[in-house]
């Protein structure tokens, strides 16, 4: 038997509103304390300016599609059920200070929004002014960073061993029509973790050790061994700082990079063949260990949080885009994490 008054109270609805916060205040949280309106510029400047003289209908908002954008990665939708929950959901409706009189963006707006975003190459600028404001506002503590890497699935290719020994070659066989070759992805490549084969690329990540926050990033094809980004990763910021990594960043590559940074290397020690580490290096290891593992917190939020790296679309650019757009809304995340224990007045 359903508990209901026979006729709707004042109140019923602030109610129930109330509830939904206490249950879910993601979105009210991201909404009041990030300063979206920062991130306009940003985004404008891949757009051409349009000459309101020629007429035609004025474009979206295009802060509301990049907020859309945020919905669509935190919540795990496509474009088509991006849209629909627009509609639907009235969480969704505030967060993108959407009336019902407003009218929504389909899928084919968002779509192409994100194809005028990637070819601008606006996912790192847009990650790089967040991470200036979060700087700002003292929420990077630049104490040491970690780097690592983390596996983005991709959708498996289904090609012979001829034509997958082509691909490596860069020579993509000719007998495939436009139509199977737009479905393609010969950007991807295979690797071995774990004993498990997986195909895709690979989401490298230089993370500040105190805060958990992600200070840069850069994605690769996914046999790109991990310490050959290093240098790609470091910044005249890091001057100074602790540099903690795996065992798979024990190598001279990764040291002189290190040197030429200026900073101290605390990368975990590996054995080599007819070198076991000694007792002293494994008792490092160990207290390196705890500072080194703090990265894994930062993938294993976005397992959790947001369902984990993969990616469904075609190529190393759109992996970038969906990437970048992963890393900048776990920091986001992340933020409401920090200002909770730490508050901070005003947004970032």
């Amino acid at each position: 038997m359903n508990k209901k008054r026979p006729f709707p109270g004042l109140f019923d609805a602030h109610a129930k509103q109330a509830k939904l916060a206490k249950l879910n205040d993601v979105l009210i949280r991201l909404k009041a304390q990030v300063d979206w309106d920062g991130f306009r510029p940003v985004v404008e400047e891949a757009f051409p300016v349009r000459d309101p003289r020629k007429g035609g209908q004025p474009p979206y908002d295009r802060l509301l599609l990049f907020k859309m954008l945020v919905l669509l990665r935190l919540y795990r939708l496509s474009a088509e059920a991006l849209e629909y929950q627009v509609h639907d959901r009235r969480s969704f409706q505030e967060f993108l200070d959407l009336e019902p009189q407003h009218e929504v963006p389909d899928a084919t707006t968002v779509r192409l929004f994100v194809k005028h975003l990637m070819l601008g190459g606006t996912m790192p600028k847009l990650f790089a002014h967040f991470h200036v404001r979060l700087a700002q506002a003292g929420l990077v503590l630049n104490e040491g960073k970690i780097i690592d890497a983390s596996i983005v699935d991709a959708p498996v290719q289904r090609n012979s061993r001829e034509e997958n020994e082509r691909i490596k070659e860069a020579d993509i066989p000719q007998d495939w029509s436009a139509a199977k070759r737009r479905q393609k992805d010969v950007d991807a490549s295979w690797t071995r973790k774990h004993g498990k084969n997986h195909f895709g690329y690979k989401n490298h990540v230089k993370v500040d050790a105190g805060s958990k926050l992600i200070d840069h990033y850069e994605v690769t094809t996914a046999c790109v061994h991990d310490s050959t980004v290093v240098w790609d990763l470091l910044t005249e910021e890091d001057h100074g700082q602790d540099l903690h990594g795996d065992k798979a960043y024990d190598t001279a590559h990764t040291r002189k990079g290190v040197r030429l940074a200026r900073m101290r290397c605390r990368v975990l020690k590996q054995a080599r063949r007819n070198k076991p580490l000694t007792r002293q290096q494994k008792r490092t290891n160990t207290t390196r260990s705890r500072v080194r593992a703090r990265i894994e917190h930062v993938f294993g939020a976005i397992d959790k949080q947001m369902g984990g790296l993969q990616v469904r679309s075609i190529g190393l650019a759109c992996a970038t885009f969906h990437v970048g757009l992963t890393n900048l809304c776990y920091n986001m995340l992340r933020t409401l994490t920090l200002l909770t224990s730490r508050p901070f007045v005003g947004n970032v």
